[in-house]
């Protein structure tokens, strides 16, 4: 025997072979008995919610002091009222049958009878007034709730459309409602006033790794950006270029042509460079060290050393987000709120799924106990999806009132690039100007485009003098070789440099680009 909560175990042993024993336990209570003025109220669990097995009869007598006439004043209730059984009032005693209890499921049989049958209610407990009435209307309570919360959630099954519109807009409208909000106090872009439809030059000195994050409301750069460094480094004479042609097999080796190509060698090695630049010096300079390389043969050059020229590209990707936050042209504010709608939602979802599901009652479930875990499912619902919504940094994202403006002039240079027809109103004038629309194409992911002007529109003088424009995209301005494409390029540096393990096509890369004991239970038999 040792003593548990406040209780006590007892535990026997026996042995039996093929035979069948009956035990029988004695023990008394003290103070189960309530005593009113009128009646004794008894209320007995007779098969404990402790046991693991289910149980497929079971009987409980409860014997009276003494017999007693079948009066209005003697009633017997079994609970609860979803498991199957029966109770019988006998002069001398109330009787429960049940059948089949499930595991883990409590039985009670609740007697109560005229006071006057007691001789002395010294193990009783003493309540004063009557008694009677107020059980009887409890029970009669209990077993309305019961059908009550069975008829809900028979009609919530009955009516499933209306149901899960009911759910939908209780798990995620509060989410959507919330993210509204906050993109119209904090994520919405605020006009400036600026109303030119096109920028026919570059509107700031912005390095081209830098524009098109901005256009995008983003801070990391694709493999666009890191080609259109490149150029840059080569417009500034940190490269020297020279026009060469490349014999390329086509058709499995049948045929063979040749491609306009670039020999690039180290230029200027003492040219101050930004930050974000030097990890592409390093990548370059691994490749053209002693007597150049040609651009047709980066992706091979890159990928021999791929493990140490992942990590620069890395490197490259880190600066470029430093250099973008240095010059503030965002502003985040949106994230804090929904980061608070996120901790609440999530804090409520536990509390209210722990709640639900702690009371929750499998055999008979309370339409409180369903709607609370509904509420808390629904309250998760609403958490997950504002985590979705902080990964969309437009949401709760702006940019300042310099960055804006500074966006909007930049995308009006963008649609003067792409809308070619354009270049032939005002084409550019000086070599410089021309070979910086081919850097920001490349960044925008539209140097194609610039290609194709400049074939049509860039004087002949010019294109001999020029480092860049020897790749073209349909022929080139006098000697004739096929043009090795940028994009090629730029996606052909993005597998290059991917981590080593990861899959092909460039996976090292964003994607670049310029736009943007008692007590009873519920019910009676």
């Amino acid at each position: 025997m040792t003593g548990i909560h406040n209780g006590l175990r007892i535990v026997w042993h026996y042995a039996a072979s093929d035979e069948r024993r009956t035990f029988t336990l004695s023990y008394r209570f003290r103070g189960l008995a309530v005593a009113y003025d009128d009646v004794v109220d008894v209320n007995l669990r007779v098969w404990g919610d402790h046991w693991p097995a289910s149980l497929d009869s079971l009987t409980a007598a409860m014997q009276l002091p003494r017999a007693t006439e079948l009066s209005p004043s003697y009633r017997t209730w079994g609970s609860p009222a979803w498991v199957r059984g029966v109770v019988k009032r006998l002069p001398d005693r109330a009787l429960l049958q049940a059948s089949r209890v499930p595991a883990h499921q409590f039985v009670e049989l609740r007697a109560v009878f005229p006071r006057g049958l007691l001789d002395s209610t010294g193990g009783a407990q003493v309540r004063q007034g009557s008694g009677l009435e107020k059980i009887v209307a409890g029970e009669a309570r209990s077993q309305r709730e019961y059908e009550r919360d069975r008829r809900r959630i028979d009609d919530a099954k009955r009516h499933l459309g209306r149901t899960f519109i009911y759910l939908l807009f209780l798990g995620q409208g509060p989410a959507v409602a919330l993210m509204l909000l906050v993109w119209l106090l904090y994520g919405r872009e605020r006009r400036t006033g600026y109303d030119r439809e096109y920028e026919q030059a570059p509107p700031s000195d912005t390095e081209p790794a830098l524009v098109p994050s901005l256009l995008r409301q983003a801070t990391t750069p694709g493999s666009n950006e890191f080609t259109a460094t490149l150029f840059d480094l080569i417009r500034r004479g940190r490269y020297k270029s020279t026009p060469v042609t490349t014999e390329r097999s086509i058709w499995g080796g049948l045929r063979h042509q040749d491609v306009a190509d670039l020999l690039l060698t180290v230029g200027d090695a003492n040219m101050q460079l930004a930050g974000f630049e030097k990890p592409v010096v390093e990548v370059v300079d691994s490749v053209v060290v002693g007597d150049g390389e040609r651009l047709s043969a980066f992706r091979d050059r890159i990928e021999a050393d791929r493990a140490s020229n992942s990590k620069r590209f890395m490197s490259f990707k880190e600066k470029v987000s430093s250099a973008i936050d240095a010059r503030r042209w965002y502003l985040g504010d949106g994230l804090r709120v929904l980061g608070t709608g996120i901790l609440v939602f999530v804090l409520l979802a536990i509390v209210l799924l722990w709640i639900g599901i702690h009371g929750f009652r499998s055999a008979a479930p309370r339409w409180s106990d369903v709607v609370t875990v509904a509420l808390g499912i629904c309250a998760g619902a609403n958490a997950a999806s504002l985590i979705f919504g902080a990964t969309k940094v437009t949401l709760w994202r702006r940019r300042t009132a310099a960055g804006q403006t500074e966006a909007e002039r930049w995308e009006a240079f963008r649609r003067y690039l792409t809308d070619f027809p354009r270049l032939q109103e005002a084409p550019p004038a000086t070599l410089e100007l021309w070979e910086r629309y081919l850097v920001y194409g490349i960044a925008f992911g539209i140097a194609e485009r610039v290609l194709q002007g400049a074939h049509l529109l860039m004087p002949e003088a010019l294109h001999e003098q020029s480092s860049l424009y020897w790749i073209t995209p349909t022929g080139d301005l006098g000697s004739g070789p096929t043009s090795l494409a940028i994009s090629d390029l730029s996606s052909g540096f993005g597998s290059a440099l991917a981590p080593p393990g990861s899959s092909g096509g460039g996976g090292g890369f964003s994607g670049g680009g310029g736009g943007g004991g008692g007590g009873g239970g519920g019910g009676a038999w």
